[in-house]
């Protein structure tokens, strides 16, 4: 597993700090999913963008050809 050392504000550190408290988890596990859920929404979204651009490209050379 690797480390990763980010600056968070005070603010936020004491939200994560209150989150991990109140779900029994440590504040490296509360930052790890955290992360892990942010990675798979974007690589979600940006897959479902690459989608649409592919269908948008498909209709265009489509309507060229008729």
């Amino acid at each position: 597993m690797g480390n990763i050392s980010v600056s968070i504000s005070d603010d936020l550190q004491k939200r994560i700090s209150a989150v991990a408290v109140k779900s029994g988890r440590s504040v490296e596990d509360c930052v790890a999913l955290a992360l892990r859920d942010y990675v798979e929404n974007y690589e979600d979204v940006y897959k479902t963008d690459l989608c649409s651009v592919d269908k948008l490209e498909r209709a265009f050379f489509l309507s060229i050809g008729e």
